[in-house]
C-alpha cells in the first residue's frame, strides 16, 4: 500500500535561500517556462514598489512645499530628500502631476500584474491537473495498484493547486525582495544612518523568523497527512455505505469523522496561530526601529526632510518585509504537497501505451503461452510459473483452478495490463510485447466478477464513454440478458445509478458488466467468474446467447464446473500432480 505523506525533513531553519532554490528547482521541472514569467511578473512588481517610493517622497515634498508657500512667496521647492541633496526645484504644478502619474502608474502597474497573476496561476492549476491525470492513466497497471485512490484524488483535486501557490509565492517573494531593496538604496540615499538601522533590525529581524521555519515545515506536512485521513476515510466510507449500514457502524464511522475532521481544523488553527504571530513579529521589530530613528534622530546627521521620507518609507516597507516573510514560510509549508506532486509525476510511464508497434486487425490463429511465469511486485512466489498452452482463434475456453492459481493474472497479461517477468506470449506467432496495445484491445473486452458502476445512467454504463450506437447498446444488453429487468426500471435505460448502485442486485450489475463487455462487439471476449451472481439458467441463457457469434473467441474463468462443460477446451492450472487430465483443443 503506498501512501504518499511525507515526513518534515531537518534542514536549518534559517536556510531561507535553500529553500527558494529547492521550491523554484520544482517548479521548474512542473511548469514550462516558468523563469520568463516569473521575471516578467516580478519586474512588473517591483515597479509598482518602485512607483511607490517616488510617490511618498513627493508627497513629503508637496508637504513642504506648501507650507513654504504658508509663510513666503516662494513658488518651488527642492527635493533633498529623494535626490540626495541635489539642489532641485519644481514649481508646485509640475510637482503634482508626477505626483498623480506616479499613483496612477502604480494603480495601473497593480492592476495589470494582478490579471497577469491570475491567468498564470489557473494556467498552471489547469496544466497540473491535467498532467496529472494523465499520468494516473499512464502508470503501469501494477504501480496504479500499489497507491490509494483517495490518495491519488487528494493529489489531483487539491494538491496540484499547491503548484500554482508555490509559483504565486515565489512571485511575490521577489516582488517583495526587489522592493525591500529598491526602499532599502531610497533611504539610503535620502538617509544613510537611517538605512543602516534598518539593515540591522533586518538581520535580527531575518534571525528571529528563522526560528519558525522548522514549524511551518512540519506543520505542512502534518496537515497534508490530516487531510489525506480525512479524504480517505470519506472515500472509504463512501464506498462501504451498504456494508457499514449493515454493520451498524454509522457512529463509529461518525466518530471516527469527527475526530480526524478535528486534527484538520487543528492544523489549520495552528497555521493560523503562527502566521499571526509571525505578522506580530514583523511588525513589533519594525515599530522598533521606527522608534529608535524617532529617539536618535536628534543625533543623527540627518536633514528633517529627508529623515521625514526615510522613515515613511520604512514605515511602508513593512508590509513588504511581512509579506516576504509569509511567502518563505508559506514555502516550507507547501514542501509535502509539492513532493506529492513531483513523486506522482516521475512515476514511469508504461512502455508499452507509449510504444508504436505493430498493428493487429485480428486474431487469426492463435494466443500462445511459452513458459511464462509473473511475480508481483514484492511477492514470494510467482504468480504462475512456466505455463504453455494456446488458446486458438474462433473457439472456446475455459480457464480453470483452485482459486490463486494465476486465472486472473492470465487475463491481465492477455489484456496487457502486466507484462510476463519471464517468457513471452505471441499472437499469430508475433511477440505480444512489440504489438500495438491500442489495435491490440480494440479486439479484445473483458467482464468480471466486480462490475465497476460509474456515476451515470444504465445507457452510459453499458456504452461507458465509447463511440458505440444505441443500437448496439440495446442489442448487448439483450445478449447478456439485462433487458429484462432494465425495462423494469422506473426509467429503463436512462436510469441513474450512483457509484455502487446500491439498489441493483449482484446478478443486475454483472448482466450491465456483460453488456458493456459485448456492446464493442470484440473478437476476443474476456469473461473473469462474470456470471458467478447469476442464477443457472439465466447463466446458461447468456452462454447461449454469447456462443451465437462462431467467430468469437472466448475465454472464461469459472468455478463451476457447468460453464467450464460448454467450451470447448480446457486448460487445468491446478499443479500436474493434482490435475487431471485437461481437454486441449
Amino acid at each position: 500500500m503506498h501512501r504518499m505523506r511525507q515526513s518534515a525533513s531537518s534542514r536549518p531553519t534559517n536556510a531561507y535561500n535553500m529553500v527558494i532554490a529547492a521550491r523554484f528547482r520544482e517548479l521548474r521541472q512542473l511548469v514550462p517556462a516558468l523563469r520568463l514569467k516569473m521575471t516578467v511578473m516580478i519586474i512588473l512588481g517591483i515597479l509598482t514598489g518602485f512607483s511607490e517610493m517616488v510617490g511618498i517622497t513627493l508627497l513629503v515634498s508637496l508637504v513642504f512645499l506648501l507650507g513654504q508657500q504658508a509663510s513666503t512667496s516662494g513658488v518651488g521647492a527642492s527635493l533633498p530628500a529623494f535626490f540626495g541633496g541635489v539642489d532641485l526645484s519644481l514649481s508646485k504644478p509640475v510637482l503634482i502631476g508626477i505626483l498623480i502619474g506616479s499613483i496612477l502608474l502604480r494603480i495601473s502597474l497593480g492592476f495589470v500584474n494582478s490579471l497577469i497573476d491570475s491567468a498564470v496561476n489557473h494556467q498552471i492549476s489547469d496544466s497540473m491537473r491535467d498532467r496529472l491525470y494523465a499520468k494516473v492513466l499512464t502508470i503501469p497497471f501494477q504501480r496504479f495498484q500499489s497507491y490509494e485512490r483517495s490518495d491519488l484524488i487528494n493529489v489531483i483535486a487539491t494538491e496540484s493547486y499547491a503548484v500554482s501557490s508555490a509559483h504565486a509565492s515565489l512571485v511575490r517573494l521577489g516582488v517583495n525582495f526587489g522592493t525591500i531593496v529598491i526602499f532599502g538604496v531610497g533611504m539610503l540615499v535620502m538617509a544613510w544612518p537611517i538605512a543602516v538601522l534598518a539593515l540591522a533590525f533586518g538581520c535580527i529581524h531575518n534571525f528571529a523568523l528563522g526560528f519558525f521555519a522548522g514549524a511551518y515545515r512540519r506543520l505542512g506536512a502534518s496537515a497534508l497527512a490530516a487531510v489525506e485521513s480525512l479524504t480517505q476515510l470519506s472515500w472509504t466510507t463512501l464506498q462501504t455505505l451498504k456494508a457499514v449500514k449493515s454493520f451498524g457502524l454509522e457512529k463509529r464511522h461518525q466518530k471516527l469523522f469527527e475526530e480526524l475532521s478535528r486534527d484538520v481544523g487543528h492544523t489549520w488553527r495552528r497555521s493560523d496561530w503562527m502566521g499571526a504571530t509571525t505578522s506580530l513579529v514583523s511588525e513589533v521589530l519594525t515599530f522598533a526601529v521606527i522608534l529608535t530613528i524617532i529617539l536618535s534622530s536628534q543625533f543623527l546627521p540627518v536633514d528633517f526632510k529627508a529623515a521625514l521620507s526615510a522613515t515613511i518609507l520604512l514605515y511602508r516597507l513593512q508590509p513588504h518585509i511581512k509579506g516576504f516573510d509569509s511567502q518563505i514560510l508559506r514555502l516550507y509549508e507547501m514542501e509535502a504537497s509539492l513532493h506529492n506532486v513531483l513523486a506522482l509525476l516521475s512515476e514511469k510511464d508504461d512502455a508499452k501505451q507509449a510504444l508504436q508497434g505493430e498493428p493487429v486487425k485480428r486474431l487469426s490463429e492463435a494466443i500462445v503461452f511459452h513458459d511464462v511465469s509473473f511475480t508481483y511486485e514484492h511477492a514470494t512466489a510467482p504468480a504462475v510459473h512456466n505455463l504453455n498452452f494456446s488458446i486458438k482463434a474462433g473457439e472456446t475456453t475455459a480457464l480453470t483452478g483452485p482459486s490463486g492459481s494465476g486465472k486472473t493474472t492470465i487475463l491481465n497479461m492477455i489484456l496487457d495490463l502486466i507484462q510476463p517477468t519471464r517468457g513471452l506470449i505471441t499472437i499469430d506467432g508475433r511477440n505480444l510485447a512489440t504489438l500495438d496495445r491500442s489495435s491490440w484491445l480494440q479486439l479484445l473486452s473483458v467482464s468480471g466478477q466486480d462490475v465497476e458502476l460509474m456515476e451515470g445512467t444504465v445507457y452510459d454504463n453499458i456504452r461507458f464513454r465509447r463511440d458505440i450506437s444505441e443500437q448496439d447498446v440495446r442489442w448487448a444488453a439483450d445478449v447478456a440478458c439485462a433487458t429484462e429487468f432494465i425495462e423494469n426500471l422506473p426509467k429503463g435505460f436512462d436510469e441513474w445509478l450512483g457509484d455502487e448502485a446500491v439498489r441493483l442486485s449482484g446478478g443486475q450489475r454483472q448482466r450491465i458488466g456483460l453488456a458493456r463487455a459485448l456492446a464493442g462487439r470484440p473478437q476476443i471476449l474476456l469473461l473473469d467468474e462474470a456470471t458467478s451472481a447469476l442464477d443457472e439458467n439465466t447463466e446458461m441463457r447468456v452462454f447461449s446467447a454469447i456462443q451465437e457469434d462462431a467467430d468469437r473467441t472466448l475465454i472464461v474463468v469459472s468455478h463451476r464446473p457447468a460453464v467450464a462443460k460448454l467450451m470447448k477446451n480446457q486448460i487445468d492450472l491446478r499443479p500436474p500432480m493434482l490435475a487431471s487430465t485437461s481437454k486441449l483443443g
